[in-house]
């Protein structure tokens, strides 16, 4: 029983956030694509999803748009920056620590 609620209490606390920007909307389709196939296996973490156009808190994190930080309150459990052609990259990098 305690491993299924230690499970749960981290699951409230993870949160997707998404960092767009105009400038680079092109490179973000690979991201909207793995993010429609997480949402069909994670749909409430996927419909909590951030998204940010302003660095903000996050700016050490964050170099380059676009970049996709899966958080656990505030430390940075995956992230994921720039181009990147392979949806399932970016699928399989989320889908390990979405699973824990």
């Amino acid at each position: 029983m305690p491993d299924q609620h230690h499970q749960s209490a981290n699951q409230r606390h993870l949160k997707l956030i998404f960092f767009s920007d105009d400038e680079h909307m092109e490179q973000e389709v690979a991201y909207y694509d793995a993010l429609l196939d997480l949402k069909k296996e994670f749909p409430e973490q996927v419909s909590n999803m951030e998204i940010s156009h302003d660095k903000g808190q996050w700016k050490k994190e964050v170099k380059i748009f676009p970049s996709l930080l899966l958080v656990n309150d505030k430390k940075v459990l995956v992230k994921i920056e720039g181009k990147i052609k392979d949806k399932d990259k970016i699928v399989k990098l989320l889908q390990k620590e979405l699973k824990h």
